[in-house]
């Protein structure tokens, strides 16, 4: 069974500081990522898959058994596009060095969240 666990204000503006140096310096790929961010919350997949996907991790536990496989393979492209993108191993670096917060923290900064939000609250993976 995974703990999660609760992220600390200070690593939450860690990996916020983390992925606004990507923004800055690599915009086309954080562009890419942040589209896939915001398509994940728009089908409704957990971010967990979607952190594994990126990390190549096992699907297994993540998999949203409740989304059509026609729609998945949309997904999947989306992802794989960012995956393939020549600046993706920035992104990955910065993911796994803040991979203490949670998959779903993470993303939900690229989207916007303030961390004061974000801090303590816990979110399935």
């Amino acid at each position: 069974m995974n703990m999660l666990k609760l992220a600390s204000l200070d690593e939450l503006y860690e990996a916020k500081k983390g992925l606004e140096e990507v923004s800055r310096h690599y915009p086309d790929v954080y562009e890419t990522l942040t589209h896939v961010v915001s398509f994940t919350r728009q089908l409704q997949i957990k971010y967990g898959y979607m952190g594994a996907m990126l990390m190549e991790e096992d699907l297994n536990t993540t998999y949203p058994s409740f989304i059509k496989g026609s729609i998945l393979s949309v997904y999947k492209k989306e992802v794989d596009k960012l995956k393939k993108h020549e600046d993706f191993h920035v992104v990955k670096d910065v993911l796994n060095q803040h991979r203490e917060v949670g998959d779903a923290k993470l993303f939900l900064l690229i989207l916007g969240a303030k961390p004061e939000l974000l801090k303590g609250s816990m979110f399935i993976k």
